[in-house]
C-alpha cells in the first residue's frame, strides 16, 4: 500500500489501488485517509488529463468501497477535518 501511495500517484498506481478498494471490505476503514488523503493531494496537483481520470476512478470506487458504519464515520470526520483545516488558512 506504501508504494501505492506515495506521490505523485501514477495512472498505474491509481488504477491498481481502484481495485484493491474494491476487494479490501471492511479493512479498508482502517486505511482510509492514508488512502484518499494521497489520491486527493495527487488529483489536486496533476495536470495529465489519463492520469487524473484514473485519479478520479480510484476515488470513485474508494467511496463506493465503503461498507460499514466505521468506514463511513472515517470518511465524515476526514471530510470534517479537511474543511476545518480549509477555513483555518483561509
Amino acid at each position: 500500500m506504501p508504494t501505492l501511495t506515495k506521490l505523485p500517484i501514477t495512472a498505474f498506481n491509481a488504477r491498481a489501488l481502484g481495485a484493491l478498494v474494491t476487494v479490501a471490505g471492511n479493512a479498508l476503514s482502517k486505511r482510509l485517509s492514508s488512502v484518499l488523503t494521497p489520491l486527493v493531494k495527487s488529483l489536486d496537483k496533476e495536470q495529465d488529463t489519463e492520469v487524473r481520470e484514473e485519479l478520479n476512478g480510484a476515488i470513485r470506487a474508494l467511496l463506493a468501497s465503503i461498507e460499514d458504519m466505521e468506514g463511513l464515520h472515517s470518511l465524515m470526520m476526514l471530510l470534517l477535518g479537511w474543511w476545518v483545516s480549509s477555513e483555518i488558512s483561509a
